[in-house]
């Protein structure tokens, strides 16, 4: 497999696992879990899945901060594609007031891109983050299994 196709895959789990986290954050009690969880598990979720599937044979540091960050940033515009737009409906809808921030976005379009594309931006950031915090796990595991 070539690094274009694994690059292809890379985004592709990432975005569908922002897209599965944004469906659960329009649940009010798992919003603040599903939200820190696209900003710092989606990468080691992604990276373990393309492990476990034979995708990625070996880790190292730049790859895994380079799939990180991809995986940050792709999960984070997954998430806001469907949870921006959801919740404006539901506020519609349901006149709900936890969801009113999301009408002031709406009603400046010209702040909520960019500060989703920052908001992007830093979760690929702080995925980086946690991908090389998962490659540190596993290489002590390595280490230990090999004494």
């Amino acid at each position: 497999m070539n690094d274009k196709q694994l690059f292809k895959i890379i985004c592709m789990s990432s975005f569908v696992t922002g897209v599965i986290l944004g469906i659960l954050s329009l649940i009010p009690i798992l919003t603040g879990m599903a939200l820190i969880s696209v900003m710092f598990v989606s990468s080691p979720f992604v990276i373990i899945y393309l492990y476990k599937l034979n995708l990625i044979k070996e880790l190292d540091i730049p790859k895994c901060l380079i799939i990180g960050g991809v995986t940050g940033f792709f999960a984070f515009i997954g998430f806001s594609l469907i949870y921006f737009p959801v919740s404006f409906i539901m506020y519609l809808i349901l006149k709900l007031n936890s969801f009113i921030w999301i009408k002031v976005m709406f009603e400046n379009m010209g702040f909520l891109i960019p500060a989703v594309c920052l908001t992007a931006l830093l979760c690929g950031l702080m995925n980086m983050f946690s991908a090389f915090m998962l490659l540190s796990l596993f290489d002590y595991f390595k280490f230990k299994k090999e004494e």
